[in-house]
């Protein structure tokens, strides 16, 4: 799992570029996947068609969307110290969406109102409104634990845990459905999750990443979808129930090849070197500021749902040559429009100091908690 170069190393700036272009490419991954999934296009597919095949290839494809962004928090957590005020800064956002969202669906007649549903929107984590958000929280809570476990731990035993995790949480479940005891969250609990972290923990600490790389980790990335597309194709061409549910099953977060293809592109883009002095990069760096806000706003319950998907077009026109090129503009438009309103949300908060308010209120809550926990 190292890494054997040793020409042409690139150098770890205090901002990796390359992660940040991950993000974005991440979170349009997963507004992707919900144009497939959620809108009502992946029931409307007539199975043996070429777009048939096409959506499944980029459905297999953005299985990665999800463990990039875990890998990208495990890579950065694990040299961090845990701030409270980070969870603070993150529950106001998360509250901000998920009140103003459906407030506004509300006055437009789209929402029924609800005193429960608005006072929900107040515990968006324990409710599980953005069941990312839940897992990561709980993910951060226990980051200072799995940092100490990964400190005391040397690089072969670190490389033993990954090959056990590995084996009980993706390969197992991977062989058949049914052998899911050791991770029954289809890639959606905090134990995948953990295993995300660990992984991207040991590439932290151990891997020297090289330009060279790339174009060899691209072609694994690639290679994943492409290879999940001909099992499904030999499967339909057997018939056969058991096969059919084990090549279904490579269709989740955990599977074998979405855990192989999300570190490969992990790695793809550690090992790309994007010069930070360029206004390209400037702007990923920007733009990656509201990833997180693009995905707030359009999986909002009351937004991301078939009405919506259906009334841009997205179970329209499927029999046109044009279709997907269509859907990766609305993705295109989707994203911009979402980044655009989290950046004004941005300055919005910048201006009336709700951040520094909520450092200063979780900074205070974890002094006294300090305080009282070494008296107990």
């Amino acid at each position: 799992m190292g890494s054997v170069c040793e020409n042409s190393k690139i150098k770890n700036n205090k901002r990796n570029i390359g992660l940040e272009w991950l993000r974005i490419v991440s979170m349009l991954m997963i507004i992707l996947l919900h144009s497939i999934d959620h809108s009502g296009l992946y029931e409307s597919l007539l199975p043996g068609t070429a777009l048939y095949y096409v959506e499944e290839f980029m459905y297999a494809a953005v299985q990665v969307c999800v463990n990039c962004f875990v890998l990208i928090s495990g890579y950065f957590l694990v040299t961090s110290k845990f701030k409270l005020k980070k969870l603070g800064q993150l529950w106001v956002e998360v509250v901000f969406y998920a009140l103003v969202i459906r407030l506004v669906m509300i006055v437009l007649g789209q929402a029924d109102f609800s005193v429960s549903s608005l006072l929900s929107c107040f515990a968006p984590v324990i409710t599980g409104r953005y069941w990312f958000i839940t897992i990561y929280f709980g993910m951060y809570l226990l980051s200072p634990f799995y940092n100490i476990a990964i400190k005391a731990m040397n690089k072969n035993q670190h490389k033993a845990l990954l090959v056990v995790l590995f084996v009980l949480f993706s390969v197992l479940i991977s062989i058949h459905p049914s052998l899911k005891g050791m991770n029954s969250g289809n890639g959606w609990g905090l134990a995948w999750f953990t295993v995300l972290y660990f992984t991207a923990a040991y590439f932290r600490m151990y891997y020297t990443p090289c330009k060279e790389s790339s174009l060899k980790y691209l072609a694994v990335f690639l290679a994943c979808p492409t290879l999940m597309l001909i099992a499904l194709f030999i499967s339909q061409l057997l018939n056969i129930g058991l096969v059919n549910s084990i090549v279904n099953n490579f269709w989740r977060y955990d599977s074998v090849f979405a855990y192989i293809a999300s570190v490969s592109l992990l790695l793809v883009f550690l090992n790309t070197n994007f010069r930070s002095d360029r206004k390209i990069s400037k702007f990923a760096v920007y733009m990656s500021s509201a990833t997180l806000g693009v995905y707030l706003i359009h999986a909002h319950a009351d937004i991301c749902i078939n009405k919506w998907w259906q009334a841009i077009g997205m179970t329209s026109n499927l029999d046109t040559w044009w279709f997907v090129f269509y859907q990766i503009f609305v993705v295109l438009a989707i994203f911009f429009v979402c980044a655009v309103i989290d950046l004004i949300r941005q300055q919005l908060f910048k201006l009336l100091h709700i951040n520094n308010l909520v450092d200063k209120l979780f900074d205070k809550i974890e002094r006294a908690f300090v305080k009282i926990w070494s008296k107990i």
